[in-house]
């Protein structure tokens, strides 16, 4: 797992790490800090997830989504392709979600 951090002014504003191994891997997190929301963090920091997975090979991300981050996900270029558990609410499905970086390469 590869983890990246956004930094602004002494403070970490968010994070991502990627998993596996081309040519499809997960984005496993992606994390703003709530207080630099709406500030363009979470776009910086998928933009950044795309190009290091396709330098790295990656044809594809799959990305366990919470409910409320979908339509985020969705902007950017991924579709939802089915539901997975959840791994620390029993009984919760998350939307799994595809990024196809072949297709994103065009799009983004």
């Amino acid at each position: 797992m590869r983890a990246h951090v956004l930094e602004g002014e002494g403070s970490i504003l968010g994070f991502f790490t990627l998993s596996g191994d081309p040519p499809e891997g997960e984005l496993v997190h992606l994390y703003v800090d709530p207080a630099a929301i709406g500030a363009g963090v979470g776009g910086t920091l998928f933009r950044a997830a795309r190009e290091i997975a396709r330098r790295e090979g990656f044809r594809r991300l799959l990305i366990h989504s919470d409910p409320n981050a979908v339509p985020f996900y969705s902007r950017q270029g991924a579709r939802q392709v089915g539901e997975v558990p959840s791994g620390s609410i029993p009984g919760r499905l998350l939307p799994l979600l595809e990024l196809d970086l072949s297709a994103a390469s065009r799009n983004g």
